[in-house]
């Protein structure tokens, strides 16, 4: 058996990443890791009944990172062959010694590693869904479709209904010791659908993540959502400019927290470029409002028994009822500040690590979303924003924004055209309500929030 071939083991791809580690060490490098990603893809989209895209693909391969004297070397390739290995680690080596010295460079701490631990109470392999034959994806994918269709004459088209997957070993060992790995599936579902009235289209889309198939709406309820969201916008209209209460959906809401963890990266910290900065262990949201980070949680989009370093995945509590209590970190940015890894690197076998949330979320509420709505008398029920108004620096948020009309405590009609701006500090203090909607549709989710005032600028 060959390290090409798609049944290859995880216990055959520990020992090829190990031969590599052990190449780097004997061309010269300090410290060695190596990465892999083993994989199978497959996505299929149906447009008119028939299939637009279909398209299978094996995606592997190995990234190759070094010190030497402080100096840091990266390389990759998907050819994981003998000769490969060696003149891949002589080139890396050789790559580290042109490089700038940087003192922070280096390996996570030992202490922090354990990467078998949690793999198999995180569950993140769905045996039936890697049994799901292709002509069922294709049939799953006909009646979303289908589903969108039917809901109401003014849908014309389904613009995509996709069923896609994905199943996936990763492997890190390093030059410490370390040699982990662990085996993850995936699976999406997303349709996007067309309405049409008085000669006004309107293009809405809805979507799920989860690692086992089972845990998805149906894919008729899917096509049904997407239908609805687009019908729901159909005659929308502007508004007149002031000050109002704004109420996010948690889809655009989970678009807003995933635009508040740029904040949170440890390096936009330690370089100032964060408007959080300055703000650990203060108050940046009402006591009702926490946030997580969580590695750790069963079946999560981003759950990982390790980072990609290595280093053991964790729950870190980011906001605690209100107060900042952490930013999120890698080694190299950990190192910097004198602090340790909170299990945040993210990486493909192509790229060396950066900082990325987990599974980040706003923890659920106990306010019903038609209440907080029933709460309103005169506002704005955010369903869509467009563009990337965001200054991470000063805070500054400006976007445009879609979504439903709130008076007298009733959705009444559908707005867009409209920009949503104030300071990202001030809609956190902001938050007054928070929904018990929480729902994973993907790494970044939020429930329905309603914040007691924002500039809205219409006509």
């Amino acid at each position: 058996m060959t390290p090409q071939q798609p049944d290859v083991s995880e216990k055959d791809l520990v020992t090829l990443a190990l031969r590599a580690v052990d190449e780097a060490r004997r061309a010269g490098a300090d410290e060695a890791e190596a990465y892999l990603e083993f994989g199978k893809t497959f996505e299929v989209t149906i447009r008119g009944g028939e299939i637009e895209i279909l398209k299978q693909a094996r995606p592997r391969g190995l990234g190759l990172r070094v010190v030497c004297d402080q100096r840091l070397g990266f390389s990759h390739t998907n050819d994981v062959g003998e000769p490969t290995l060696c003149s891949l680690a002589r080139q890396t080596v050789a790559i580290a010694k042109h490089a700038a010295k940087d003192e922070f460079l280096g390996l996570p701490d030992n202490k922090q590693i354990d990467p078998t631990s949690t793999v198999g109470r995180l569950d993140l392999v769905d045996y039936a869904l890697i049994e799901l034959t292709t002509d069922r994806k294709i049939a799953l994918a006909r009646e979303m479709e289908q589903a969108s269709l039917s809901v109401d004459p003014r849908v014309k088209l389904v613009e995509g209904a996709t069923v896609a997957d994905s199943d996936e070993c990763v492997v890190i060992a390093n030059s410490t010791g370390l040699a982990g790995s662990y085996r993850a599936t995936a699976s999406m579902l997303s349709c996007s659908v067309v309405a049409e009235a008085d000669g006004m289209k309107q293009v809405n889309y809805w979507y799920s993540n989860k690692r086992h198939f089972d845990e998805h709406e149906t894919v008729a309820e899917v096509g049904r959502k997407a239908a609805e969201r687009a019908l729901q916008m159909l005659n929308a209209r502007k508004i007149a400019s002031g000050k109002f209460p704004v109420v996010f959906d948690p889809l655009s809401a989970s678009s807003l927290i995933s635009t508040l963890a740029g904040a949170l990266s440890g390096e936009s910290v330690y370089r100032n470029m964060s408007f959080l900065t300055d703000k650990r262990h203060e108050r940046v949201g009402p006591e009702q409002f926490t946030l997580v980070d969580d590695g750790l949680l069963p079946r999560g989009n981003a759950s990982r028994p390790f980072d990609a370093e290595g280093v053991a995945s964790k729950t870190t509590p980011v906001v605690d009822r209100g107060i900042l209590k952490s930013f999120l970190y890698d080694s190299y940015t950990a190192r910097k500040v004198n602090g340790i890894s909170t299990a945040n690197a993210s990486r493909t076998y192509a790229t060396t690590p950066h900082i990325s949330p987990s599974n980040l979320y706003v923890v659920r509420g106990e306010h019903d979303p038609q209440a907080i709505i029933r709460s309103i008398h005169d506002g704005f029920y955010v369903t869509g924003m467009i563009g990337f108004g965001v200054d991470l620096v000063s805070g500054q948020f400006s976007r445009g924004a879609s979504g439903v009309w709130i008076s007298r405590g009733e959705l009444a009609f559908p707005v867009q055209e409209v920009t949503i701006a104030g300071t990202l500090l001030e809609m956190l203090s902001n938050i007054e309500m928070i929904g018990n909607d929480l729902s994973f549709l993907g790494a970044i989710s939020s429930p329905t929030l309603k914040m007691s005032e924002m500039t809205i600028s219409g006509e």
